[in-house]
């Protein structure tokens, strides 16, 4: 008999995954803090050291939205799997998985290729930087990024834990890669005793990408000694579910695309503004990620508990699930909104060493801090439909909150009132789109829903 949802189960799922979850942002998050506290000795470093935050910033996003696009897997392979758990036919995925970790390997060399070989015109063309700035975000993409097939095959077989209700040794993998990130990055970007020569913006990268070597090493150890599942399991012939799963990870990255194509705005504007706002943004934005991580915690929880209770064809426990996982969700996110309100000097200070950052970012703190209880709504009902399985759903969702919502705000904006404040507003906007539409088509589908 399947087991209700109950707080203690949901924390049991959500506090591994809090932790294993934020890896990916606390990468960009600690190359960021430390190339933003280079010691600065004149005006010209300072500007130059600005550039840099703005460049690790910058880059940092288009590798998160690289990931979050190409990762889709992780989520459709666990809906995929959590049924089948829930339904007790876990046979019949025992070679979807090994074909899974084969398919994206193949797609994130060719995406690593492609972005390493375009990446000039990316953050030049595309999202409007220059100078300093350019040449520093490629000269830290193009080496972070060839981290990306590891970080791909990694997330993707945290899926597969996620699927069999573990989350336990996702965030053992996460937890020594962020540690390993935080004292390589001291070793590389500042030097350390004379054992090292101070490397800059690269050796943030070069610390990043170790991570993310030893983070897939860990994830090969615990998938082939730990589980019973196998990489050589009738690989041979396709299983009959992986075009379900292409379907469903399709979608998924249509919708990942659109998500990504409203961030990526976010640093062109911010950079049209000048390089101080495209600093504050960059440090914002990339803890706006490290939030949506931590909270997106909730969403793994809802995500193994809605596929295994669909599976067992169990509509009470599907509304407590979600029900128990949206409240603890926001009460976490009104603790990370004080927290952060409540000690912003020291945070951005530990940030970025730049008073006219400290200057320019209280105007959007606020907006900053309305935005995490809604992202809380909108990521556990994210959990919800992709333990569903209803991926077409959600893309709907990103493609009407993003064109009808997010871009006419910061479009008109822009040219009514430019700024910062305009770029947050449309931010907002755009979550609470994300929430509502989704809350509600979900009571409507649980009341014509039969066990």
């Amino acid at each position: 008999m399947i087991k209700q949802p109950t707080y203690r189960s949901i924390w049991r799922l959500a506090l591994p995954a809090m932790l294993g979850g934020i890896v990916e942002p606390v990468l960009s998050l600690t190359d960021l803090a430390v190339v933003g506290n280079i010691g600065n000795n004149s005006f010209d470093a300072a500007n130059e050291n600005l550039s840099a935050v703005a460049a690790v910033g910058l880059a940092g996003s288009v590798l998160s939205a690289l990931v979050w696009i190409f990762a889709q897997m992780k989520s459709a392979i666990s809906a995929v799997v959590s049924q089948a758990y829930g339904a007790g036919r876990m046979r019949t995925v025992g070679s979807l998985i090994p074909q899974m970790i084969y398919f994206n390997g193949i797609v994130s060399v060719i995406a690593m290729f492609g972005t390493m070989l375009t990446s000039g015109l990316i953050f030049g063309h595309l999202l409007s930087a220059s100078g300093p700035i350019l040449r520093d975000a490629v000269a830290y993409y193009d080496i972070r990024v060839m981290g990306f097939p590891f970080t791909l095959i990694t997330f993707s077989v945290f899926g597969v834990f996620r699927g069999i209700q573990n989350t336990l040794w996702a965030m053992i993998i996460s937890v020594v890669g962020g540690s390993l990130n935080i004292l390589l990055d001291f070793m590389l970007v500042l030097g350390w005793g004379g054992l090292t020569a101070p490397m800059g913006v690269e050796g943030a990268a070069y610390a990043s990408f170790i991570a993310q070597m030893v983070m897939f090493l860990m994830t090969l150890y615990f998938l082939l000694v730990h589980s019973k599942i196998r990489l050589f399991n009738s690989v041979q012939r396709l299983n009959p579910m992986f075009p379900e799963l292409l379907l469903i990870a399709g979608n998924l990255v249509l919708r990942t695309m659109t998500l990504n194509i409203a961030l990526i705005l976010t640093h062109k504007f911010a950079n049209i503004y000048g390089t101080v706002e495209a600093a504050t943004h960059a440090v914002l934005l990339n803890l706006w990620l490290f939030s949506a991580f931590f909270l997106d915690s909730f969403a793994t929880a809802a995500n193994a508990m809605a596929g295994k209770f669909l599976g067992a064809r169990d509509k009470e426990s599907m509304e407590r699930n979600l029900n128990r996982n949206l409240m603890l969700s926001v009460i976490v996110a009104f603790s990370l909104a004080a927290i952060i309100m409540l000690f912003d000097q020291s945070i951005m200070g530990l940030l970025i060493d730049n008073e006219a950052v400290w200057s320019v970012y209280p105007d959007v703190l606020y907006l900053f801090a309305i935005c995490l209880p809604i992202n809380a709504v909108a990521f556990a009902l994210d959990g919800v439909f992709k333990g569903m399985g209803m991926a077409k759903f959600l893309r709907n969702v990103l493609f009407i909150s993003t064109f009808a919502g997010f871009m006419p705000v910061i479009f008109i904006g822009h040219f009514v009132y430019p700024g910062l404040e305009i770029v947050w507003w449309s931010i907002i906007t755009w979550m609470v789109l994300r929430s509502a539409i989704p809350f509600f088509y979900f009571r409507s589908w649980l009341t014509k829903f039969k066990p």
